[in-house]
């Protein structure tokens, strides 16, 4: 059986990492953090054989432009000038340039000290797939399963040739709205009555059982907000108070997601191996290996 191979990280400003030093050392070139003027340099990574920029539907077109000044100076430079294979340095200078823009447009609308800024994946490529199949199934996964949904994807993939290639992901948090302005990461939803596995509990008969009309999916028992005498409290136009909380706008933040995304490359890995040497994501206890 392969070995598979899966991390799923948070980079915040909380313990201080810099999302913009973590594109750098995935993309191994150089950016620049607007913010704090640092630069960050990791054009010695020579095991960076791919790199790429997957934007999402809604994210603002202008970003993936790379001004004709810049790709003049970039000419000049002494990188390009002794690049073996000047086509290939310049298109990844326009990718850094691009990915350069999208992450300090995030330091932008996340100010917050403890703001998550992206969430980071490295995963193992199966060592039986060539360059080419590497690339596109790790394209094809990455769209269906982040870009998709409104994500933007900044990978590359590293491979020194000691026969551990794999893939650094960075995603964004925060979602775009449909006019291409930054959406929000959490809205106020009703606190509906949950399980003790966090399930919302659902019971139409129940007398405050809610269901949204326009999405019938959002549905729950609505809990009542309570004055000292156990009465529920009445608010504007004597309308019944209903508790609130801040929800996942979109869903990204659900803490079952990360297993699902494990269990959807893994199935990508074994449509593409043969049965003899099929991957699981599954922990070691979970598939009774243990003792």
């Amino acid at each position: 059986m392969a070995i598979f191979h899966y991390t799923v990280k948070i980079v915040g400003r909380s313990k201080g990492k810099s999302v913009i030093s973590a594109s750098a050392y995935l993309n191994g070139d150089v950016m620049k953090n607007e913010e704090t003027g640092r630069i960050s340099y990791y054009t010695s990574k020579k095991e960076v054989v791919y790199t790429r920029l997957m934007m999402c539907e809604n994210a603002p077109p202008e970003w993936q432009i790379v001004p004709e000044e810049n790709i003049k100076r970039f000419q000049k430079s002494v990188r390009y000038k002794r690049s073996e294979d000047k086509e290939a340095a310049l298109e990844k200078f326009k990718i850094t340039f691009q990915k350069q823009r999208l992450w300090n447009e995030v330091l932008k609308i996340e100010k917050n000290a403890d703001a998550q800024l992206g969430r980071s994946f490295e995963f193992a490529l199966p060592k039986e797939w060539n360059r080419q199949e590497q690339i596109q199934y790790t394209t094809d996964y990455i769209q269906k399963t982040f870009v998709d949904r409104g994500m933007c994807a900044d990978w590359s993939i590293h491979d020194k040739g000691d026969g551990n290639p794999h893939v650094h992901l960075l995603l964004t948090m925060r979602p775009f709205n449909p006019d291409h302005s930054w959406g929000k990461k959490e809205v106020k939803d009703w606190d509906f009555v949950r399980d003790k596995n966090g399930n919302i509990v659902i019971d139409e008969s129940h007398p405050n059982w809610w269901q949204d009309k326009k999405n019938p999916d959002r549905h729950g028992i609505r809990i009542p907000v309570l004055d000292e005498n156990g009465i529920q409290k009445m608010g504007a136009r004597n309308r019944l108070q209903w508790k609130r909380v801040l929800t996942d706008a979109n869903g990204w933040n659900n803490p079952k997601n990360c297993e699902l995304w494990r269990s959807e490359w893994a199935k990508v890995c074994n449509e593409h191996l043969p049965l003899h040497n099929q991957v699981d994501h599954r922990s070691y206890e979970k598939q009774g290996k243990l003792q």
